[in-house]
């Protein structure tokens, strides 16, 4: 993970040290969402998935909860 370009994906952060940062993997077609520490999202990475890189816990629980709803949408319009 180069540091000196990431900025946290939920609320802009400039990444300043490596530590604490997490990653959020989610693969669009399925339902899930995984957070791994940055240091195990930096080798190579899947182009099927889609990686977001998070800055801490208040920003991790933030994308779980966007997650939740995005989630709820899709079973509400699948239900319609």
């Amino acid at each position: 993970m180069d540091i000196a370009t990431k900025s946290c994906d939920v609320c802009g952060r400039q990444n300043l040290a490596a530590n604490d940062w997490l990653v959020a993997i989610v693969r669009p077609e399925y339902e899930g969402i995984l957070f791994v520490p940055a240091e195990a999202a930096a080798s190579s990475r899947n182009p099927d998935f889609i990686y977001e890189d998070i800055c801490g816990q208040e920003c991790g629980h933030k994308r779980l909860s966007r997650w939740f709803d995005e989630l709820a949408t899709t079973q509400e319009s699948e239900a319609a």
